[in-house]
C-alpha cells in the first residue's frame, strides 16, 4: 500500500523555512570557521580543497586536464560553475557549496513523505539534515562528498518518486544522477543495485500502466510477467544509457590524454586504493603502509596474497573498519571535524546527534518500515542503500568524509523510528513498542558494542608458539635481551632466497623476534642493501610497529615470538651485476621530538665480535630482460661445466709480447639456480707442461658471485694475465671449481679444464 500525502501550503513553508535555517547554520560555520581556523582558506600542500580548486583555476586559463584524470572531475567542473555564478574566493566558492546543501535539506521533506506517507516523517527529515552537525561542517569544507550527499539525496527522491508510477524521464533523470556520482565519488555508483531492485519492486500494474493493454488480451500475447520484465529491461538499458552521458566525456578524454596507449574510464586511482586500506599493514584508516611499497606483481594480487597469508587478520581488519564506520567517530583526512569544527563552533558542539546515534536510530527504522503498513519493499530499499554505501567505503578505508553520503538515508529511516515510537508513546501501545522497538534496539546496541570493540581491539597482533617450519633459525641476541629467532623468505619477493632481482622489485623477508626478559625500550631494526658501507636502499622500522595493530618491544611478553614482514623498494639506479649485501641492525633511537634522536647501534652480543649488524645474505640487481637473450660479439658455443655455466663464447689474441699483459673476454651462461659461490680459474701452460700464470676469480673482479647468477643470464667477463718473458707457445685452459672442497665442475675434457686454445709469444 502507498500512502502519499498532498502537498499543502504549510508543507510548502515548512520546507522553505528548513532551507533558510539550513542555509543559515550553514553559513554561521563558515563564517566562524573563517574567523578562527587557519584551515579554512590556507590548504596544506597536496590536500583535496587545495586540488580540486587549482584544478578549477587551471581549467578558466585552459591549462586542465592536461593528462588522464588521476581523480574524479565531478566535484571539479562543480566548482567551475560555482565560480562562474558565485564568485572565485574561498569563501564564496564555499557559500555556493552551502547553498545546494540546504537545497538538499528542503528536497529531504519529500523523500520523507514518500517513504512513508507521513508528514511529520518528512519534517523529521529535513530537520535532522538540517541540524546535524557533521553535515553542516562538510558544507564548510570544498570536498566532493558534501556534493556527493547531495547527489544521494536526489537519487532518494527520485527513487522513491518512481514508486507512484514509472516514469520514463524519471529513469533519466536517475540514470543523469547515477552518472554524476560516478565522476564525483565513484564507490557510489553500487547504489545503482538499489536502483535496479527497487524498479522490478515498484513495477506494479498500477504504478507502471501495464494494466493499460488487459493482460489476457489477444492484442497482448505476453504474459503479464513476461511484459513486468520487458519493461524492466528497457528502464534499466534507459537508465544506463544517461547514466553514461556525464561518463563519456571523462573516458573520451582519458582515451586521448592516453594516446593510444591504456585509459581510465574515470581515473587511474583505483586498486591501490582499495589495497591502501585493505594491505597486511593497514590501520582501517587511510595510511601509508609499509606494504605499500612491495607490491610487485600489481595491487590486486597482493591483496589477494596478504589475504591467504593472514586471513584472520583479514578479517579483523574488516570488522575494525565496520567499527569505525558505524560509529561516532570522525576520523579525518584532509579536514578534521573534531579539530576545525567541534574545537571552533560551539554551535556544533552544543548539538547532541552523532553518526554512532544516527546509525541506531536509522537501523531501527529500518525495522519499523518492515512491520507498517508502507510495507516491506521500502524497508529493504533503504537498508539496501545503507549497505551499499557501507561496501563502497568498504573497499577502501574507514573515515568522517566517506561516511557522508550515508547520512540521508539514514536520517530518513531514523525520522521514521522517532515519529513511530512517539506516535506509540502517545497512545500507550506498550506491547508493540516492546516487540518492534524494544527487542531490535537491544540487539542493534549489542552489535554496536561488538563493533565498538572491534574499531579498539582488532586487529590483533599476535605471538606465535615456535619458528615456522620452512624457517632459518639464527637464535641470535642483541644487547643481551632481544632475540632474532630467524628469518624467511616469502614465495611472492623470491629475492631474498635465489639471491637476484630485478631493478624495480622489492627485497622482502619475515623476522621473527622475541625478548629474554621485559624490556623498556623500543628497538628499531634495519634492513638495508649495502656497498661498502654506503646504503644504497633499506627500511627501518620499530620492531613489532610494522603492521598495525603495533606493539613495539616494551609491550612483549619473555618468550613469545612475533613475526613481522619487512622489505624495501629497489629503485633503479642501483649497480648491476654486483653481489652486494643485505645486512639488519637493530639500534635505540633515544629523543624527545624536538631534536633529530640520537642513534645509539645495539651489538649482536652473542656473536664472538660482536658486530653491530648481520649478513642476512647476498643480492645482485641484474637487467631480467636480458635472461633467455644470447651474448653477441663472439663466436657462439655452449660448453657447459658441471650442468651450471656453460661457456658461450671467448676471446684471446693468437699472439703477444714477451711479459706483456694480455685480456681474454668470456661470455657466460647461467644454466640453473646455483647456491654456492664457484670460482673461475685460468692456467697458462707452458710447452713442457708446467704452470706459468693463472687467475681465480669469481666475475667481474671478485664483485658478483655465482650464486647470485640468473639462470638462463649471459654476463660478460674479462681476465687478465702476465706472460713469461721466453718465447714460445702456450695454452690457455679455465674452468669452475668449488671455493671450499677445490672440487672442479666437470666438462668434457682432461682433467675438467677446457681448453682454450694456444697463444704464441714472439
Amino acid at each position: 500500500m502507498v500512502l502519499t500525502p498532498s502537498l499543502t501550503r504549510r508543507d510548502w513553508l515548512i520546507g522553505v523555512v528548513i532551507m533558510l535555517l539550513a542555509f543559515a547554520l550553514r553559513t554561521s560555520i563558515i563564517l566562524e570557521r573563517a574567523a578562527v581556523d587557519p584551515l579554512f582558506a590556507s590548504y596544506p600542500e597536496g590536500s583535496d580543497q587545495l586540488t580540486y580548486v587549482m584544478q578549477a583555476m587551471l581549467w578558466e586559463r585552459g591549462e586542465w586536464p592536461w593528462t588522464q584524470f588521476q581523480w574524479q572531475p565531478g566535484f571539479t567542473y562543480f566548482l567551475v560553475g560555482v565560480r562562474a555564478l558565485v564568485g572565485t574566493s574561498i569563501g564564496q566558492m564555499t557559500l555556493g557549496l552551502a547553498l545546494v546543501s540546504a537545497w538538499s535539506c528542503g528536497l529531504m521533506l519529500a523523500v520523507g513523505w514518500l517513504a512513508s506517507g507521513r508528514r511529520w516523517v518528512g519534517y523529521v527529515s529535513g530537520g535532522l539534515l538540517t541540524l546535524y552537525p557533521v553535515a553542516i561542517f562538510y558544507s564548510s569544507a570544498l570536498l566532493t562528498e558534501s556534493l556527493a550527499t547531495v547527489y544521494v539525496v536526489l537519487f532518494l527522491l527520485l527513487v522513491l518518486w518512481q514508486r507512484l508510477r514509472v516514469a520514463w524521464w524519471r529513469s533519466a533523470l536517475i540514470g543523469l544522477t547515477l552518472g554524476l556520482l560516478a565522476i564525483t565519488r565513484t564507490n557510489l555508483t553500487l547504489l545503482g543495485l538499489a536502483w535496479a531492485l527497487a524498479l522490478w519492486w515498484w513495477l506494479t500494474p498500477a504504478s507502471s500502466g501495464l494494466t493499460s493493454v488487459p493482460l489476457n488480451s489477444a492484442r497482448s500475447p505476453l504474459s503479464g510477467q513476461t511484459r513486468r520484465l520487458l519493461y524492466w529491461i528497457f528502464h534499466l538499458i534507459f537508465t544506463l544509457i544517461f547514466l553514461a552521458l556525464p561518463i563519456l566525456p571523462v573516458t573520451l578524454w582519458n582515451r586521448q590524454a592516453a594516446e593510444g596507449g591504456p585509459f581510465a574510464l574515470i581515473t587511474t586511482t583505483g586498486i591501490d586504493e582499495v589495497y591502501r586500506g585493505n594491505n597486511r599493514d593497514a590501520t582501517g584508516l587511510r595510511s601509508t603502509d609499509p606494504a605499500m611499497f612491495t607490491a610487485d606483481d600489481g595491487y590486486m594480487a597482493a591483496l589477494i596474497s596478504d589475504a591467504r597469508r593472514d586471513p584472520l587478520r583479514f578479517v579483523e581488519l574488516q570488522l575494525r573498519k565496520s567499527g569505525l564506520y558505524w560509529g561516532a567517530a570522525e576520523p579525518a583526512n584532509n579536514v578534521d571535524y573534531d579539530r576545525s569544527g567541534e574545537q571552533v563552533s560551539p554551535l556544533l558542539r552544543a548539538i547532541p546527534l552523532d553518526f554512532g546515534i544516527l546509525a541506531l536510530l536509522g537501523w531501527l527504522g529500518v525495522t519499523l518500515l518492515l512491520a507498517s503498513a508502507v510495507g516491506w519493499r521500502p524497508a529493504l530499499f533503504f537498508a539496501l542503500v545503507n549497505l551499499l554505501i557501507f561496501a563502497g567505503v568498504m573497499l577502501l578505508w574507514a573515515e568522517g568524509r566517506l561516511k557522508q553520503p550515508a547520512v540521508p538515508p539514514l536520517i530518513v529511516t531514523a525520522s521514521y523510528a522517532l515519529v513511530v515510537i512517539g506516535d506509540g508513546l502517545r497512545r500507550q501501545r506498550w506491547g508493540w513498542l516492546a516487540r518492534w522497538a524494544a527487542a531490535p534496539a537491544v540487539v542493534l546496541l549489542l552489535i554496536y558494542g561488538s563493533l565498538n570493540w572491534a574499531m579498539d581491539y582488532l586487529p590483533q597482533n599476535r605471538p606465535l608458539s615456535g619458528l615456522p617450519a620452512n624457517a632459518t633459525a639464527l637464535n641470535l641476541t642483541f644487547d643481551e635481551h632481544l632475540e632474532l629467532v630467524g628469518w624467511r623468505a616469502l614465495p611472492e619477493w623470491p629475492a631474498a632466497e635465489r639471491g637476484w632481482s630485478n631493478f624495480l622489485r622489492s627485497y622482502v623477508v619475515q623476522l621473527y623476534w622475541r625478548v629474554n626478559e621485559p624490556v623498556d625500550h623500543d628497538y628499531v631494526a634495519y634492513l638495508a642493501y649495502i656497498d661498502d658501507d654506503q646504503r644504497l636502499a633499506g627500511v627501518d622500522r620499530s620492531i613489532g610497529t610494522v603492521s598495525f595493530r603495533p606493539r613495539p618491544t616494551s609491550q612483549w611478553q619473555p618468550g613469545e615470538i612475533y613475526g613481522e614482514i619487512i622489505g624495501f623498494w629497489l629503485p633503479r639506479d642501483l649497480p648491476q651485476e654486483r653481489s652486494l649485501e643485505v645486512r639488519l641492525g637493530v639500534y635505540l633511537a633515544e629523543g624527545d621530538g624536538a631534536q633529530p634522536p640520537l642513534i645509539l647501534p645495539v651489538a649482536a652480543t652473542s656473536l664472538p665480535d660482536q658486530p653491530t649488524s648481520i649478513a642476512l645474505g647476498r643480492l645482485a640487481i641484474v637487467d631480467s630482460g636480458l635472461i633467455g637473450s644470447r651474448p653477441e660479439g663472439f663466436d657462439q658455443m655452449n660448453i657447459p661445466f658441471g650442468g651450471q655455466i656453460a661457456l658461450a663464447g671467448f676471446q684471446m689474441p693468437a699472439e703477444a709480447a714477451p711479459g706483456a699483459t694480455i685480456t681474454l673476454d668470456f661470455n657466460w651462461l647461467g644454466l640453473t639456480e646455483m647456491t654456492t659461490a664457484y670460482t673461475q680459474f685460468v692456467h697458462l701452460i707452458a710447452p713442457d707442461g708446467s704452470l706459468v700464470d693463472q687467475a681465480d676469480t669469481q666475475p667481474h673482479g671478485n664483485t658478483f658471485v655465482t650464486s647470485t647468477w640468473p639462470p638462463d643470464y649471459p654476463i660478460h667477463d674479462r681476465i687478465s694475465l702476465t706472460l713469461p718473458d721466453a718465447p714460445g707457445t702456450y695454452t690457455v685452459y679455465t674452468g669452475w671449481y668449488h671455493p671450499l672442497t677445490f672440487e672442479r665442475l666437470a666438462v668434457d675434457a682432461p682433467d675438467n679444464r677446457w681448453r682454450l686454445g694456444e697463444i704464441t709469444i714472439r
